[in-house]
């Protein structure tokens, strides 16, 4: 399914438990997600150095995934679901940024180098979901080995690397269009309705 589509559908839960809703950019929240991130990419690193292959996985994931949350705390955004959160960062951040995104950044006349900071290569989105796959695998499966520790441990680090790079180059300018994106994503669900 399409980002988009994943988005509208979250945002049509979002009274309920684990819809995506939205709150004020919270940057106090963003920070804290960073270092949560850190802190488990530390414990990744632990885990490994004591042959924890199935625990370094699921740390490795979460760092990925704390750091993930900290974009969408900075941008007003609230998930409980990890694919929600990887559609987030996809819709607004990935290589094919929406048109509609595109011709705001635009219209405010970012430059075409501040896009490029805030956009994310496929490749480190692919590499969320593979992790979230091989997490779900080791946590959820019976085996205590996972052969390719050293990729995912790198991807990890790659990957909260360069969400931080990325909340840094968030500044209101940027929020502020993101932000309003978003009031016309909900408002499309609000009153129109979406199918896809």
């Amino acid at each position: 399914m399409k980002a988009k589509g994943v988005l509208i559908k979250a945002l049509r839960r979002a009274k309920g438990e684990r819809g995506l809703r939205t709150a004020k950019p919270n940057v106090h929240m963003s920070d804290g997600h960073i270092k949560k991130a850190d802190h488990n990419l530390v414990v990744m690193t632990d885990l490994s150095s004591l042959g924890h292959e199935d625990w370094v996985v699921i740390a490795a994931y979460y760092a990925m995934y704390q750091s993930a949350l900290a974009i969408l705390a900075k941008i007003g955004l609230e998930s409980k679901e990890h694919a929600t959160t990887a559609s987030v960062l996809e819709y607004f951040f990935g290589e094919h940024i929406g048109r509609e995104l595109i011709e705001k950044f635009n219209e405010m006349k970012v430059q075409k180098d501040r896009i490029e900071a805030i956009t994310i290569k496929e490749e480190y989105i692919d590499n969320l979901w593979k992790a979230k796959w091989a997490r779900e695998t080791v946590q959820y499966g019976i085996s205590v080995t996972y052969k390719e520790t050293d990729v995912v441990m790198k991807n990890a680090r790659e990957f909260v690397s360069k969400i931080k790079l990325v909340a840094s180059q968030l500044d209101e300018e940027i929020v502020r269009v993101i932000g309003k994106e978003i009031s016309d994503l909900k408002e499309m669900v609000l009153k129109r309705g979406f199918s896809e």
